[in-house]
């Protein structure tokens, strides 16, 4: 006799989230989590798509983080940005294998503070998501201190702090990588063609790739060194639009707009020469 699942059974057969998993356990007002108490969160990024149409701002994925079912929302986001955690942790001083574990830890950070519900939603996305790390590392430098150490909270108070340029590089190398992989949803060959000719790294912060000349790029796609030279040109182009794109998600209004699109597309010139180009010759 086949089973019936009524409406209370369903709700006791569905599979657990992430979220049901993490420990019950209060959050101090401060939003340290003693590191006994972190979750690791489950590898599930890998199917989630990249850029759902629904999620239009950064802050409407925020108002979602601790809704009714937040699953997707935070999946969505921590496919996003663990990247840019990463790499912010690193400039903060934290060692690669700290830093690493550390990125795992963030987003149980982030879900058990419940930081995302006190955020100024009139400030900048970066803003908010720089200085949450900020606060982070420092929490997560005390607590993996050994006790016996009574300079602890010192070091972890010592924490290097970022210079507004270092921070505006970090952000701009985000934007820049979710542009490209904007761009290679739409246009694969464009996304490939600036890589090479510009010797992109495949990560935020990573090591870049040795450059390829143009007529290297036309043997591997298969076109003329004319050609090439005309995907350059459009696949910029198009870059830039990318670009546009996913800046006025984390901004407001216009006149914001137009000055964050300027730092970065400044930031993203200071960093890679050619790639974009800024009006007025700078930021």
């Amino acid at each position: 006799m086949p089973l019936t699942l009524t409406p209370a059974t369903r709700r006791q057969t569905r599979p657990l989230s992430w979220t049901d998993r993490l420990p019950q356990a209060p959050v101090p007002c401060s939003g340290v989590l003693p590191s006994p108490l972190v979750s690791r969160l489950p590898r599930r990024l890998a199917s989630m798509p990249g850029d759902p149409s629904h999620f239009s701002t950064r802050w409407s994925v925020i108002a979602r983080l601790h809704g009714d079912q937040p699953d997707e929302s935070w999946d969505w986001f921590i496919r996003r940005y663990q990247g840019y955690v990463a790499a912010v942790l690193g400039h903060l001083g934290l060692r690669p294998a700290d830093a690493a574990a550390a990125t795992e830890e963030f987003w149980s950070y982030l879900y058990r503070s419940r930081a995302v519900e006190r955020a100024d939603r009139n400030g900048r996305f970066r803003s908010f998501l720089s200085g949450v790390l900020r606060n982070y590392a420092k929490s997560w430098r005390r607590d993996q201190a050994p006790r016996e150490r009574t300079d602890a909270a010192t070091d972890a108070e010592a924490l290097p702090d970022l210079r507004q340029e270092q921070d505006l590089d970090l952000w701009a190398a985000q934007i820049l990588h979710l542009a490209l992989a904007r761009l290679g949803q739409a246009h694969a060959d464009d996304e490939r063609a600036l890589r090479w000719f510009y010797g992109l790294p495949d990560a935020i912060g990573g090591e870049a790739s040795p450059r390829l000349r143009a007529t290297e790029i036309a043997q591997r796609l298969g076109c003329t060194a004319n050609a090439m030279h005309q995907t350059l040109f459009r696949a910029r182009n198009r870059l830039r639009e990318c670009l546009e794109q996913e800046v006025a998600t984390t901004v407001g209004s216009s006149p914001e707009l137009r000055e964050e699109l300027l730092l970065l597309l400044g930031a993203v010139e200071r960093s890679r020469p050619g790639l974009v180009e800024v009006p007025g010759g700078g930021a």
